[in-house]
């Protein structure tokens, strides 16, 4: 079996590479650099440029787990991320069904919900209202893959905030505020938010590559075990080696701070719940 794995080289799929050589199988990095990985198969690819080429890299491969995209940042407009995470993205996937890809695993968010806090843990039954140009491209690739009636079988995956070593995104910026000298307010703050390591990340799809046929369709991957604010801070600070100097403010005051600063999502990030319901089975 021949597995394919686009944005090899990004931090997800660096992963997901080491678990799939574990399980011995025949591995190839599309990916725009030409940095080595040791036992993989190199192949030029960028998702921006999607051509003749990509026909041909990949014409051999069983299986396709699709990492690229253009991520989330506020410079990257809908037009961007229409272009790279939509348009190009249905390009690949439909050359993939032409040279007879048999699995295509795509990669989502759970920024399709549009939401940085609820009350409720939230699941695939739930509405689905995207906020940002990257969770409304992301989603409207789901809604193609869905509905999807060639031979090649697909799986999606809707991901929380993915932490590990090298991790971005929010859990960067995250440690970006815990790796300073400076206290913190977050003493005491008992939020619950759900997260997945990127270690299982790479786990459930190894397994998903050897069963496909019991993860086809929709799912949304999350630990079982949430995580508060605080115990994120503090375990960032030792691992950084760093003092802890955490000290308790009142959540309304935080929020009365945050908010007349225009930094009300950053307060339902730091302060509030956002919980998850997998559904697939992950160790505690």
């Amino acid at each position: 079996m021949k597995v394919g794995i686009t944005g090899g080289n990004s931090f997800i799929g660096k992963k997901i590479i080491l678990e799939l050589l574990e399980k011995h199988m025949h591995i190839i990095s599309m990916q725009r650099s030409s940095q080595n990985i040791d036992g993989v198969e190199i192949r030029n690819f960028d998702l921006s440029n999607i051509s003749d080429k990509t026909k041909e890299i990949f014409s051999d491969i069983d299986v396709v787990i699709h990492t690229a995209a253009l991520v989330y940042n506020r410079s990257t407009n809908r037009k961007s991320h229409q272009k790279i995470n939509f348009d190009a993205t249905i390009k690949l996937v439909e050359i993939c069904k032409s040279v007879g890809v048999q699995y295509f695993i795509f990669l989502s968010t759970v920024g399709v919900y549009g939401v940085s806090s609820s009350v409720e843990k939230i699941s695939l039954k739930n509405k689905v209202n995207p906020i940002s140009e990257y969770a409304k491209s992301k989603l409207d690739v789901e809604n193609i893959l869905l509905s999807n009636n060639s031979p090649m079988q697909v799986s999606i995956l809707r991901l929380p905030l993915v932490y590990g070593e090298a991790a971005k995104g929010n859990f960067r910026l995250l440690e970006k505020i815990a790796d300073t000298p400076i206290p913190l307010p977050f003493l005491n703050i008992k939020n619950k938010r759900s997260m997945v390591s990127v270690e299982n990340v790479a786990k459930i799809i190894g397994v998903m590559v050897r069963n496909k046929n019991k993860y086809l369709g929709l799912h949304l991957l999350a630990e079982k075990k949430s995580f508060s604010t605080e115990e994120l801070i503090k375990a960032i600070r030792i691992n950084k080696e760093r003092r802890l100097l955490l000290f308790p403010v009142p959540r309304l005051v935080m929020k009365f701070i945050l908010n007349m600063l225009g930094q009300k999502k950053l307060y339902q990030q730091l302060f509030e719940d956002l919980e998850f319901k997998s559904s697939i089975d992950l160790p505690n």
